[in-house]
């Protein structure tokens, strides 16, 4: 089977807005300006993504997720014409970049990846009729015979071939960029097998149970890139500037791997959170399920009201010690992770929190890593496996967890270690952050002191270091982000509102944990503290309880209520800070209509009930 990027919207599609005028601001690699600026929405545009058209797609549940009928591919082209919506080029998006040329309102540049037959066959003579360009990305390797992921996904002899292509050039509505030459396809990844978009992935070799070089790395990936150039320019007389990630895998890394094999255009999959970080590569909207063009730009419109508002995404979280998941072997861990993963998807949360370092000695400090790493001794290499299987297997984001204690006590450099775990790790959503103590007179004080603000900037500063390593590694599809975990106590929150002050990036989150049983006052004192924030500022708070799993009935309604109080409250983000899977039925049983996001009774389902209907 051809393999499928992970965890692409439920809904149709997704959409992508660009505007340099935020990137130049953001960054210094955006180019000059050359005139004098425009109004941001004159570089806006909205991309979407086809693949295969055929005249036989089923209306619901096609074998191809990809696939949109002939019938609704026309009217979609008929229907953006009579809507106002302006196709564009692959040459007018390159020329805004330069800020030459601003976009028309409404801009829409349309796609087709992977050099399907029906390109030709289909689309072309639509796009003609319709006088609608568009842009072709081919992973050359398969029109030049490596066929057999082609076949896969769209049965043998179903490409495109070359003169087909020169004539579609030669008609001035049709470009054609890189989708790499033979980069669309999985390797192994980790030890446990896992096969992961060829672009991104450090390939693991089983035989000698090691990793491929950075420097291997890189020269793979170049070497394909350029010779995926090389073939389109040479075929179709062009000179080809994008490439089309497969899958949309990509990372600021791959970016920059692109810029030296000639490619300075780079385009992903997934839905833009944040302008700013499309210094580079832009996104691309996947259209799937055969939709209508209502349901499309539906989509595009709701997206299109919430796009800068990423904060805003409810959460329900479980956070987990990455030691819990560990066997003795392989055999034993991948046993324990079943269970996680059964138990979860029936839970139905969305986000895993994953302690990935651990202190087996019980010495206070550090000793082990559950990831490939240069400074700590690797216990397990399971947390790829874990992240990986979370996204594809029950469609949840997954954040790293990391003590600030390795940098400002046991001498390791953090950010290092973060570049090391989101290397291997590049789909990961972001790193969290346990700050100990670090933050409390922060937190707990509303005058910071010399010394408080010279410990809060110190964490700011380690903070913003490992989110640029991070980011650097991460798969752009995501919004790599970063969350600051601290534990609350007895004492009032006077300082919250002005410490999420310090955190006005919106890919940024303060990470409260709180024991209510034990900590009675705490919750009194956080509800008050509550108050005085605004939506934003609720916004950027994660809220996760330290359950008792042998709580009494009375102590288990009152965790509901406490759940229930922080949602009236605004909080969209709250969870479970010590989920064990050992536990898994307790939480369910007490805490499913409190946490999870099922919002279809039809659909529950009880992981620790037998369909005979016997207890497990």
């Amino acid at each position: 089977m051809q393999m499928k990027p992970a965890l692409l919207l439920s809904a149709c599609i997704a959409a992508c807005v660009y505007s340099p005028l935020t990137v130049q601001a953001e960054t210094s690699t955006a180019p000059a300006a050359t005139t004098a600026p425009l109004d941001a929405q004159a570089y806006e545009f909205v991309t979407l993504t086809f693949h295969d058209v055929r005249d036989d797609v089923a209306k619901q549940g096609d074998r191809d997720l990809y696939a949109i009928s002939t019938h609704n591919f026309a009217q979609f082209l008929q229907w953006i014409r009579e809507h106002g919506w302006q196709p564009i080029r692959l040459e007018d998006v390159w020329q805004a970049r330069q800020h030459k040329t601003a976009l028309p309102e409404k801009a829409v540049l349309i796609t087709i990846d992977d050099g399907a037959l029906s390109s030709y066959s289909h689309i072309f003579p639509l796009l003609k009729l319709h006088q609608v360009p568009a842009v072709f990305a081919i992973p050359t390797s398969w029109i030049n015979g490596n066929t057999k992921d082609a076949y896969e996904a769209y049965g043998e002899g179903n490409l495109m071939n070359w003169p087909q292509m020169r004539e579609m050039q030669q008609s001035g509505l049709v470009e054609f960029a890189s989708h790499s030459d033979d980069l669309h396809h999985g390797i192994i990844a980790n030890p446990q097998l896992n096969q992961q978009p060829a672009a991104i992935t450090r390939e693991y070799f089983p035989a000698q149970q090691r990793y491929e070089s950075d420097r291997a790395y890189a020269k793979r990936v170049v070497k394909d890139l350029r010779q995926s150039k090389q073939i389109l320019d040479r075929e179709l007389g062009i000179n080809t500037r994008a490439i089309f990630w497969p899958y949309g895998a990509v990372t600021k890394e791959t970016e920059a791997l692109a810029r030296e094999a000639g490619l300075p255009m780079s385009f992903s999959l997934g839905s833009v959170l944040t302008l700013a970080d499309a210094d580079t590569t832009y996104q691309r909207a996947l259209i799937t399920e055969n939709p209508s063009p209502e349901e499309v730009f539906g989509e595009i419109k709701d997206f299109l009201m919430n796009s800068r508002a990423p904060h805003k995404q409810r959460k329900s979280l479980l956070r987990i010690n990455l030691a819990d998941l560990a066997g003795s072997n392989i055999t034993a861990s991948e046993a324990h992770l079943s269970q996680l993963l059964n138990q979860v998807n029936a839970f139905q949360s969305n986000t895993l929190v994953l302690n990935a370092v651990a202190d087996q000695n019980a010495d206070g400090k550090i000793d082990v890593a559950y990831f490939p790493n240069r400074s700590l001794p690797v216990a397990q290499d399971l947390l790829n496996r874990v992240v990986w299987q979370a996204r594809t297997r029950i469609a949840n984001r997954v954040y790293a967890e990391m003590p600030l204690s390795l940098e400002t006590r046991q001498g390791y450099d953090l950010a290092e270690l973060t570049a090391d775990l989101v290397k291997n790790n590049s789909s990961i959503e972001g790193l969290m952050i346990e700050t100990g103590d670090a933050l409390h007179c922060a937190v707990f004080q509303v005058e910071w002191n010399a010394s408080c603000q010279a410990q809060l900037q110190q964490v700011l500063s380690i903070k913003n270091r490992t989110k640029s390593q991070g980011k650097y590694y991460a798969n752009i599809s995501n919004n790599y982000q970063t969350a600051l975990k601290l534990e609350i106590q007895n004492q009032p929150l006077d300082g919250l509102k002005k410490l999420l002050q310090q955190l006005p990036d919106h890919a940024d989150f303060l990470y409260l944990a709180v024991d209510p049983l034990a900590s009675p006052q705490a919750i009194k004192h956080l509800h008050q503290a509550l108050n005085q924030l605004n939506e934003r500022e609720k916004q950027h708070l994660m809220i996760n309880l330290q359950i008792n799993p042998d709580s009494t009935a009375a102590e288990w309604r009152h965790y509901q209520q406490m759940y229930q109080q922080l949602r009236r409250q605004g909080i969209q983000k709250i969870g479970i800070d010590n989920y064990q899977p050992t536990h898994g039925q307790a939480v369910h049983q007490h805490l499913y209509r409190a946490l999870s996001l099922n919002a279809s009774p039809l659909s529950y389902r009880d992981p620790y009930v037998l369909e005979q209907g016997e207890p497990q």
